[in-house]
């Protein structure tokens, strides 16, 4: 079978085979000579059958006419591809010759000789939405060959899967790669030679050649290749590496991989194809860097479901919905986003399939449209996610194993699968719940009626609901989740709702009144959404069909006009532009309402006032982030209170001669709900509305919606990382637990320092040259650990990693671990250390374990003032991990990303290759190492995970790290890292720096607390408070997370740098006001300030 896999919506799962029956096999000893610069290929074949037989129909190319020894061949009458074969490739159809071949006498093998020229060259190939792909069933060319079994290169026999030896010879520099394992390769007289093949059946046989630079990594008995067509050594490495974390992800959760190799070969267009024991990408694809982390694993899966197990597509295709929901949805689980892919693939069914579109999964073959899409790929994910939900995963892994195991080099349907499930479950037990999801068409529709909360019970109060199901037809049998909060109470009760008819009611006994009531939160039921499920978005109007826009009366009308006049270059999709004169009552449909003079416009943001945002003539605030109008634009969506099917849009804008700007920007910012843009019209803020209208969530008691604290869920399998939990946490155990501590001077740093540099030379590291640096001081940075990782191609330009290893004095009898501050960003080192020994880059990367941070960062000080000044701008950038180890669900937080403009493009693509969440803070803190760097002219950044109560206190224990979150955060540094590290440009350096501390050494530290935890990721005026400390003055002040201080006693802090100033001022025990934002609300509050 050739798969042609989703990398891209528009690339399609082909099947050329579908047979309800284990067909027989034929085996097949190919010889085939290829001229690419004529694309003619010469080949014989000697074919083998279990059997004998005097008559043997086939199928091969119409240009190859083949001839067979002591044998009769004929052409039959023509017939399409497509209905002997099932090929839904379109530019398969009409290439073919079939042919009878009789024997005199009974044989079991015969040869086939033939050639011919075939050349076919990649046609488009049309889409909805106008998208489109080039495809061809094959084709022999200069640029390389790609020979499929739609193409017909060798002869198919209806009815038969395969095994094969295949001989290729090709003239140099072009050589041929193929399914199966390769057993012998040589160059002979300007040709090159190779064998491919396997005893493993197969439902075709594809060829492909080209100009290849090999590379290969072996991994036990399996070997892993990349054949790129421009030599690329770290691109290579990069695929080799990831088929090898994939290999053990996948061997590990289904059984065995099934060969013996796995190739990426780089294909001469693009394409996204899949095919047994290799993939095809194109040179595009193959260099976009979101794909080895996203649709490479869904290639590599389908040797298990597909190419390993193959699809009886006459009982409907199960393999693309199993292969996306253990590739795609499980990379999105391991992220923390099962949830939101959940509701996306929801909202797509609802959004994209309609009753006319709709069919049953055992109907469905490949994806041809987006409702086609919603349904095969959507409905059949979010069946296996609910048989996962209701068995359990150990017994749902177990039967995938078995399901497997059972068929694998077999055809398989939906009825097998179930069956290997049953072996589990017993006999005929999962016969309706696979009949309801996979035979029937549709989805049901949930309503919850009739809530009532009364006093009374065993318990003491009794909650009594109804659900109904209001789809057209006959109830589903469900098991419908549902949460229940109660008064006091910020943990959710979960319960399962079993339902057979359209309507039930359901009683529940409680201690506390229930508050709350919200029915399958986390969309685990395949059903149909209801708009108000998900948050308005502008995507759900730009994407409109022919929506309203609403221009004002007055105002700056000509401007508001002139960016109407930009959606027109649809022709088909025109939108209806009127003036708000001519609308009386809410617009229809999807609309646009444009400018603050709009009459309209008024009524509109007090509708957004639901989602906490606040308006004044002269200020916006949205998530306590006050904006003055004047300069900035704004863009909200919410739902169209007449229907809200629909959603509304409205823009407002202070600098309407930068309005055309704004046309250019919109549509890539469908995925927001609101945006603010500054005065040249870049993006300073965006966000998503919070849910809080789904019909399916009630609130009980009229207090509002608690903050939503589901459960944690393990994924179905964790990723495998190149980086070790277990080795860092190791590392920060270590680390944390010598005598005394890790302060100045101290035994246990000296400890620390010998125990880092082991590690750095057993990663297989170097001293730097020049390491000691004296500087001035004698003892400033002498116990600096400086090691390197020598560069491949430019060992004269340097990245450093950094990490300060050094910690607070033991205070009497008060010992200081200092596990997050700073043994976690130490392991993190050690580990990327580690990993770059093995892997080196192509710069030289220096590892510095600073010492001295905690009094002025003396040690990075004393590093950099010794390094040479030729040295230094040989420096592309250098980043810190200092504090990175209580990640948890939060974003990592970067510090100092002002210090280059080439930062946030950097992460932006880091985040979107490894899915991780960040948080780039511009404001200037000098709090470490990486503060020392950009004072010296070089862009640095500090990894934090954020702050928390136990900093610089006996309780940072090594207990309280988040191994996973360190992880994550090794793997998105090695993202930076390999940019950095590679032959990029040189970022641009830091302008406008920061004046050299007081020579009388570091500023001393404020003595004075308040309690507060700030919010570093925030850009707003102010400093917003991540958390208040218990106890604590804010919180007898009454404030709480969120609020944003704008003042202390009357002076301003702007941000995170003016408020540490102005609390240095103030000592314990003195009494000072406080003025915040609450709410969208500006209060003043007075309190007595405590003791750090």
């Amino acid at each position: 079978m050739k798969n042609i896999t989703a990398l891209f919506p528009a690339l399609l799962l082909v099947s050329t085979m579908a047979y309800c029956a284990q067909p027989e096999i034929s085996d097949h000893l190919i010889k085939a000579r290829i001229s690419p610069a004529e694309g003619r290929i010469t080949a014989s074949d000697r074919v083998s059958f279990p059997s004998p037989r005097t008559e043997f129909v086939f199928t091969l190319h119409s240009g190859l006419a083949p001839s067979a020894a002591g044998a009769l061949i004929e052409e039959l009458p023509p017939e399409t591809a497509g209905e002997r074969y099932g090929i839904n490739s379109s530019s398969a159809s009409g290439i073919y010759s079939v042919y009878r071949l009789s024997a005199k006498k009974p044989v079991r093998s015969f040869t086939l000789n033939y050639g011919g020229i075939i050349s076919h060259p990649p046609g488009e190939q049309a889409q909805e939405y106008s998208r489109s792909f080039s495809e061809t069933p094959g084709t022999i060319s200069a640029e390389g060959c790609y020979l499929s079994g739609a193409s017909g290169w060798y002869p198919r026999f209806e009815g038969s899967l395969v095994t094969f030896r295949l001989e290729t010879d090709l003239p140099s520099p072009y050589t041929a790669a193929a399914g199966g394992d390769r057993s012998g390769v040589k160059s002979l007289s300007g040709r090159n030679l190779s064998v491919w093949g396997t005893e493993k059946p197969q439902d075709e046989i594809t060829m492909t050649c080209g100009r290849y630079s090999e590379y290969s990594r072996k991994d036990g008995p399996l070997t892993y290749y990349a054949f790129l067509r421009t030599p690329d050594e770290a691109l290579a490495a990069k695929y080799l590496e990831a088929t090898g974390r994939y290999m053990k992800l996948y061997s590990g959760l289904l059984g065995s991989y099934p060969y013996g190799k796995f190739a990426l070969i780089e294909n001469f267009w693009d394409t996204g194809y899949g095919m047994p024991s290799f993939t095809l990408l194109g040179p595009k694809v193959i260099r976009l860097p979101f794909i080895i982390n996203s649709s490479y694993p869904h290639e590599i899966l389908h040797n298990w479901w597909g190419n390993g197990v193959f699809v009886d597509y006459e009982k409907g295709n199960w393999c693309e919905g199993l292969t996306a929901y253990l590739a795609d949805y499980l990379i999105a689980e391991n992220r923390g986003k099962g949830r939101d892919y959940r509701r996306t693939t929801l909202q797509k069914y609802s959004d994209y399939v309609s009753a006319g579109k709709d069919f049953p999964l055992t109907e469905f073959r490949s994806r041809h449209s987006s409702a086609s899409e919603a349904v095969g790929y959507g409905k059949a994910l979010m069946t296996y996610h609910m048989l996962r939900r209701m068995l359990g995963d150990e017994t749902f892994k177990k039967g995938l194993r078995s399901f497997y195991g059972e068929n694998s080099f077999k055809y398989a349907s939906f009825e097998d699968l179930r069956r290997g499930f049953e072996k589990l479950t017993g006999k005929g037990r999962l016969k309706p719940f696979f009949g309801q999801w996979t035979q029937r068409a549709g989805a049901p529709a949930l309503e919850v009626k009739n809530a009532s909360v009364k006093r009374g019970g065993p318990e003491g109060y009794t909650l009594e609901f109804t659900l109904a199901q209001t789809q057209a037809g006959p109830a589903y049998s469900l098991e419908v989740p549902a949460a229940i909060y109660l008064a006091g109470s910020a943990a959710p009760r979960m319960k399962k709702l079993p339902m057979t008819l359209k309507e039930e009611t359901f009683h529940y006994s409680v201690p506390l009144r229930p508050v709350r009531l919200e029915i399958d939160p986390e969309f685990d039921i395949f059903r149909i959404l209801s708009p108000a499920e998900t948050p308005p978005t502008l995507s759900r109007v730009l994407g409109a069909a022919k929506p309203a826009i609403i221009l004002p009366g007055a105002g700056a009308k000509d401007q508001w006009r002139e960016l109407a006049a930009a959606w027109t270059k649809d022709k088909e999709n025109l939108p209806d532009v009127s003036d708000d004169t001519a609308v009386a009552g809410d617009p229809a449909g999807a609309y646009w309402i444009f400018g603050a003079e709009n009459r309209l416009a008024g009524d509109f943001e007090k509708s957004l006032e639901v989602y906490g945002a606040r308006f004044t003539p002269e200020t916006v605030t949205i998530e306590n982030r006050r904006f003055p109008r004047a300069g900035h634009t704004f863009v909200f969506a919410a739902f169209n209170p007449s229907d809200p099917a629909f959603s509304g849009a409205l823009a407002v804008s202070g600098t309407p001669d930068k309005l055309q700007l704004l046309a250019r920007k919109l549509p890539h910012y469908g995925k927001y709900s609101w945006l603010v843009f500054d005065k040249e019209m870049n993006s300073l803020a965006s966000g998503i509305w919070t849910v809080s209208r789904s019909p399916l969530a009630l609130d009980l008691a009229g207090s509002g919606p608690p903050a939503r604290t589901y459960p944690g869920r393990e994924p179905l399998a964790r990723l495998p990382s190149v980086f070790s939990e277990t080795r860092m946490l190791g590392d920060i155990r270590k680390l944390s637990a010598f005598a005394g501590g890790r302060g100045p001077g101290s035994a246990g740093l000296r400890k620390a320092a010998a125990s880092i540099k082991a590690a750095f030379e057993s990663a297989g590291l170097s001293p730097l040259p020049g390491k000691s640096f004296p500087a001035g001081n004698p003892r400033a940075g002498a116990d600096n650990v400086i090691y390197a990782a020598q560069g491949r191609k430019k060992p004269d330009e340097y990245l450093v990693l950094s990490a300060h290893y050094d910690h607070l004095a033991a205070a009497g009898s008060s010992l200081f671990p200092g596990a997050d501050d700073n043994a976690s960003g130490v392991s993190l080192l050690l580990e990327l250390a580690r990993h770059y020994g093995r892997n080196p880059a192509a710069r030289s990367i220096i590892f510095a374990a600073f010492d001295g941070e905690e009094q002025g960062r003396v040690g990075s000080k004393a590093f950099l003032a010794a390094v040479p000044a030729e040295v230094r701008e040989r420096i592309n950038a250098a980043i810190n991990f200092d504090t990175v180890g209580r990640l948890g669900t939060g974003k990592i937080l970067i510090l100092g990303s002002a210090s280059s403009d080439k930062w946030a493009h950097i992460f932006r693509g880091a985040g979107f290759v490894t899915g991780t969440e960040y948080e780039l803070v511009k404001e200037d803190l000098d709090s470490s190492d990486q503060a020392s760097f950009i004072e010296a002219g070089i862009p640095a950044v500090q990894f934090f995970s954020g702050p928390n109560a136990d900093y610089h206190k006996p309780s940072d224990t090594p207990d309280k790290i988040d191994g996973r979150g360190l992880v994550k955060q090794g793997e998105f540094a090695a993202e930076i890292t390999d940019y950095l590290a590679d032959e990029s440009d040189f970022l641009t350096r830091p302008s406008g720096l920061p004046a050299a501390p007081p020579a009388g050494g570091p500023t001393p530290p404020r003595k004075a607390s308040t309690g507060l935890v700030p919010d570093f990721s925030f850009q707003g005026r102010g400093v917003r408070a991540l958390e208040i400390s218990p106890g604590s003055p804010l919180e007898a002040a009454g404030l709480k997370a969120g609020d944003v201080i704008l003042k202390l006693d009357g002076n301003l802090t702007e941000d995170l740098r003016a408020y540490s100033a102005e609390l240095k001022k103030f000592s314990p025990g003195q009494k000072i006001s406080v003025t915040y934002l609450s709410d969208g609300a500006e209060k003043t509050a007075d309190l007595e300030l405590a003791a750090r």
